[in-house]
């Protein structure tokens, strides 16, 4: 089996597992490689640094500005930057802040990947 389809199965056996609740699934499970593959993570870097927008505000490099913060861990200013926060915000956004629940209309699936990067990055298993 191939680096992409097992990656494949094991994203959809996560959000099987999570009966409908992949934010719940995937925060128990930010260490899976099946999960966390490249594939994965290239596929998040490339919305975060597209149609997600999000380096606008984040940076090209995670660094923050004076618009957002850095995403580059290990302190964050609004959550603890656990996978599920960090899914949770891309999903929801954040009230009084420009952060925007899925920037660029994205979808919950794309949320997961940019929640893959962010992740990643920020704890060193990838570069921005």
């Amino acid at each position: 089996m191939n680096r992409l389809s097992r990656s494949s199965l094991g994203l959809l056996a996560v959000l099987l597992a999570a009966g409908g609740r992949p934010a719940e699934a995937w925060a128990q499970a930010p260490g899976d490689t099946a999960v966390l593959s490249d594939q994965v993570i290239n596929a998040g870097r490339t919305i975060f640094h597209g149609p997600g927008t999000c380096h606008a505000c984040h940076g090209d490099d995670l660094q923050g500005g004076p618009m957002a913060p850095s995403l580059r861990g290990p302190k964050w200013r609004h959550i603890d930057g656990s996978f599920g926060q960090i899914l949770r915000r891309v999903r929801e956004g954040r009230d009084g802040t420009l952060m925007v629940a899925l920037p660029g209309d994205i979808t919950g699936p794309q949320a997961l990947q940019v929640a893959s990067y962010v992740w990643a990055v920020s704890q060193g298993k990838a570069t921005p």
